[in-house]
C-alpha cells in the first residue's frame, strides 16, 4: 500500500470518525468503530484507497447519490433510513441527494466518506464527455437498480 493509499484511506476514516462523534454527541476521542469497525467496512476503505490511488485520477464527479427509506436494523437498534451518518456527511460535504421508493438503506456511511474524500465538488462537464468505460456494481443487497455505477471518461 503506498503512502497515497494510507492518506486516502485515513481521510475516510477520520470523516467517519468526525460524523460519529457528532451523531452520539461524544468527543471525538471516545467515539468507537462499531459496525464500521467491522473487517468488510475496512476492507471496503482500504481496497478503495488502493485502487483510487492507482487509478489517480484528476477529477472525481459524482451524481446525486440516491438512498432508500423507511428504517434499518443496526446495532443501535432501528434507525430511519438516510441513517444519521449519512445525514450528516451528505449535509456537512454539501453531496447531493436523492430519496426513492426503495425500501432499505443504499447509502452507507462509508460509502458516503468515500464520497465526500475523493469528490471533486464539481458538475460534470456541460459541453458533454465522452465514456470510455463503465463499471456497475450492486453489492450483496437485492435492489433493482445498480447500487454504484462508475465511468471512466474524458472531456468533449
Amino acid at each position: 500500500m503506498t503512502e497515497n493509499a494510507r492518506l486516502i484511506a485515513k481521510k475516510i476514516f477520520n470523516v467517519i470518525a468526525q460524523i460519529e462523534a457528532k451523531v452520539h454527541n461524544k468527543p471525538l476521542d471516545k467515539i468507537h468503530f462499531h459496525e464500521v469497525g467491522a473487517i468488510d467496512s475496512i476492507v471496503d476503505i482500504v481496497s478503495f484507497s488502493v485502487l483510487i490511488d492507482d487509478l489517480n485520477p484528476e477529477k472525481v464527479y459524482f451524481s446525486t447519490l440516491y438512498d432508500g427509506h423507511r428504517s434499518v436494523e443496526c446495532q443501535h437498534g432501528l434507525i430511519p433510513v438516510p441513517v444519521p451518518a449519512v445525514c450528516e456527511i451528505v449535509s456537512r460535504y454539501q453531496l447531493p441527494i436523492a430519496i426513492t421508493d426503495t425500501k432499505g438503506e443504499m447509502i452507507t456511511p462509508t460509502g458516503a466518506a468515500i464520497a465526500a474524500v475523493v469528490s471533486s465538488g464539481e458538475k460534470l462537464p456541460k459541453n458533454g464527455f465522452i465514456i470510455k468505460k463503465t463499471g456497475i456494481e450492486k453489492g450483496k443487497r437485492n435492489y433493482n437498480l445498480p447500487i454504484l455505477r462508475v465511468h471512466s471518461i474524458f472531456n468533449n
